[in-house]
């Protein structure tokens, strides 16, 4: 069979900027409500993502390193978070505009699923793919049902942008080994590992190493090639050098505050299964409208369960299967694929298991239906793999009728087995979402949210067999690619359109919740109030939350409420907050204030009862101090504030110990009249100091010299490698 149009590959990808556009389009049209800013991103992205670099932005653009933010959790290493995105490359670029609201969020969610589709371009084009092919695999991961649960966590959708990037420079740079495409690898590793999630930096590795691996057998097989080990060695340390010269303020950060974090210590087996992917759910790759009403999944988070990559896609990766081939990647792509799918299945395909206990840092995350990104990645290179043979004369008529016959058939029995599900065929229910619903989107989720798993499985598969008997037709005498490629987009817009009301965006307009934010937003760092106790300046904090998430974060009042806003609490912060009792005295103490010392804790019953007395509780003993009574002469004056440093004065007739409710950290440290004194931890989880009678200047500095130093030499690092790239020096690499 032969092209609809002999076209010549290499002149059709002379203006790939037409190709970028097209896809840029199509990604604005595909996520409209956010594109166009009409509704706003669900709660996930607001309840976290937003406020936090919020946080980040507003310090990078006052000219402070993000290192400390006492706002979250009573105060918390936000550097030290791997997904905070203070080390975030983007995070950065966009802080120097000013503070983030909802519309940066929601710019960066559309750069980031552009991008993961612009990738796979540059990747397919470097194959040499027909641009058809190529079009319609880059439209496909870029629509994918990955990126569309995922909306909500932007480092998600983060490493489905990197990996293409990362396979493409890193595969060149094993066929080519150039120092170019060691600092092209280092560069993207460096945005995956400060960016991405945790978990698919850690399985990146291994598909580094297995690519690695690949290309030596595939090298040593050859008589005729022998394999460059000095080569290699050099590219391979240039790549690590560099990497770790981008990366070094982020491992310090995360070297120092995960072992002092719940998630430092790993996951245990059962937290290491959790949220596998169920089996039943392969059948998103054809009828993904169910995924979410689908009976007997619960093992699987909601916003993990679509694997959609295009119904046209599928139909061509089931043919690259159909199809023997010799073609090494296309090979490596088939192994590939099957593994990352055996192993987001968990515990039921074992895959997951022996990993964990065999191979280093897999013991390490959760989230095994994360890997499906890698299965959505493979799994769109091979259908443009199988859409250019098929151009190209390589694959029978007769085996893409079979694929369309195979993919119809899983429809049926998708649809036959939906039929023994508890609600029949539209048994209209009432919709559980409490919302005045107006707009396109959202009274198609009212629509949605009214139908049975049966129901909804029955109209996606009459909408699919519509592209099925399009796709029989546009193949049957012969292959009309053009047409096959626009069928193939058309598709992939209609069902990401379709998926986010339930993954993507909320009821709300983006413009209500902006406003929200403007309205509930102080600005800089004002200085707390230091008398007003943690329990009147957490009052507030849930007002919003379904909007906007905790109001610390936005009005700077120092509190804490029951939403941990962060995916990795303080251990130390956890021991405070989960002995209620304990907490519920704390909680009314002032922000700062002077106390009688407690090392005995069977006295913690007498100190509830005591309203006259402030107190400290110690984990060892301490000087004693003067009886202390709330009516005491103690005056406490706060002069600087910001989140690193805060400096006051104290002015006492006795000698006393003092408590400021926040976070204990190393990193702490604290100056008397300029001399460094120590620093209790006090009532669990905070930090204590003493003071001797008379006035006395006090600092307590959150000190990070060597993280600066070496976020200045990431930054040098990372101007040296762009200008390499745009100079004659790439030449010489």
């Amino acid at each position: 069979m032969q092209p609809e149009n002999q076209l010549n590959k290499s002149s059709h990808y002379r203006n790939s900027l037409y190709y970028l556009l097209l896809l840029l389009v199509l990604v604005w049209i595909a996520y409209w409500p956010i594109s166009f800013y009409i509704y706003s991103l669900k709660n996930d992205a607001l309840n976290y993502f937003l406020p936090v670099r919020k946080l980040v932005s507003e310090s990078y653009h006052h000219g402070i390193l993000p290192l400390w933010t006492p706002y979250l959790n009573l105060g918390y290493p936000i550097h030290g978070d791997m997904q905070s995105g203070v080390w975030n490359p983007v995070v950065q670029l966009f802080s120097l505009f000013g503070s983030y609201h909802l519309y940066t969020l929601q710019l960066e969610t559309i750069l980031y699923v552009y991008a993961s589709g612009a990738g796979m371009f540059y990747l397919l084009k470097y194959f040499n793919v027909h641009p058809y092919a190529n079009l319609l695999a880059s439209v496909a991961y870029m629509l994918c049902g990955f990126n569309s649960d995922s909306a909500q966590f932007l480092n998600w959708i983060t490493a489905s942008s990197c990996l293409p990037f990362l396979f493409l420079f890193y595969y060149r740079l094993l066929k080519e080994n150039r120092l170019k495409w060691a600092l092209a690898t280092s560069l993207i590793l460096f945005i995956f590992f400060t960016s991405a999630y945790p978990a698919d930096f850690i399985l990146s590795l291994y598909l580094m190493i297995a690519l690695f691996i690949w290309n030596f057998y595939q090298t040593e097989r050859s008589p005729k090639n022998i394999f460059p080990w000095k080569r290699v060695i050099l590219v391979h340390l240039v790549l690590l050098t560099a990497f770790t010269l981008l990366s070094t303020p982020a491992i310090l950060s995360y070297f120092q505050s995960l072992p002092l974090t719940e998630r430092g210590t790993g996951a245990s087996f059962e937290q290491a299964m959790s949220n596998s992917m169920h089996p039943f759910l392969l059948s998103s790759y054809t009828t993904p409208l169910g995924v979410w009403k689908m009976p007997g999944v619960a093992e699987t988070d909601p916003l993990e369960r679509n694997s959609y990559i295009g119904l046209i896609s599928f139909i061509l990766l089931i043919l690259s299967f159909l199809n023997k081939t010799k073609d090494p990647v296309q090979r490596f792509s088939k192994w590939a694929l099957i593994i990352f799918l055996l192993f987001s299945l968990g515990e039921f395909a074992g895959v997951r298991t022996i990993s964990y206990f065999l191979l280093p840092l897999m013991n390490t995350f959760r989230h095994p239906a994360n890997a499906k990104l890698f299965t959505t990645f493979f799994a769109c290179l091979l259908a443009a793999f199988a859409f250019n043979n098929l151009q190209n004369g390589q694959s029978e008529t007769k085996k893409i009728k079979k694929a369309i016959v195979i993919t119809f058939l899983i429809l049926f029995i998708t649809w036959i087995c939906s039929l023994f599900t508890p609600l029949s065929l539209f048994s209209f229910h009432q919709s559980t979402s409490g919302q005045n619903n107006t707009g396109i989107t959202l009274n198609l989720k009212a629509f949605l949210d009214k139908l049975s798993f049966s129901d909804i499985v029955l109209i996606n598969s009459v909408l699919q067999i519509v592209f099925l008997f399009l796709a029989w037709k546009f193949t049957a005498k012969r292959l009309r690619a053009k047409a096959l490629l626009i069928l193939g987009i058309f598709n992939c817009i209609l069902f990401t359109m379709l998926f986010q009301p339930f993954t993507v965006v909320q009821t709300k307009r983006a413009s209500a919740i902006q406003k929200l934010i403007t309205a509930n937003s102080v600005p800089g760092y004002p200085i707390p109030d230091i008398k007003g106790s943690l329990e009147s300046n957490s009052k507030d904090n849930e007002k919003y939350f379904s909007d906007i998430g905790c109001l610390a974060l936005y009005n700077k009042k120092i509190g804490r409420s029951e939403y941990r806003i962060t995916p990795s609490n303080l251990n130390l912060q956890n021991n405070f907050w989960f002995n209620k009792k304990f907490r519920e005295l704390i909680m009314g103490y002032p922000l700062l204030y002077r106390a009688d010392i407690l090392t005995d804790t069977s006295k913690f019953r007498q100190s509830i009862t005591d309203s006259t007395n402030y107190w400290a509780f110690l984990n060892k003993a301490g000087g004693a101090t003067h009886h202390y009574k709330k009516d005491s002469s103690c005056m406490i004056t706060v002069s600087k504030f910001s989140p690193n440093i805060m400096e006051g004065t104290i002015t006492s007739s006795y000698n006393g110990f003092y408590v400021l409710l926040q976070n204990y950290y190393p990193r702490w440290k604290l100056y008397v009249d300029n001399k460094k004194e120590e620093i209790d931890i006090t009532n669990i989880s905070f930090m204590g100091f003493k003071i001797p009678e008379g006035s006395h200047h006090f600092s307590l500095r959150y000190e990070a010299n060597d993280i600066k130093l070496a976020f200045l030499l990431s930054v040098i690092t990372l101007i040296l490698i762009i200008i390499s790239f745009f100079t004659r020096l790439s030449k010489l690499f």
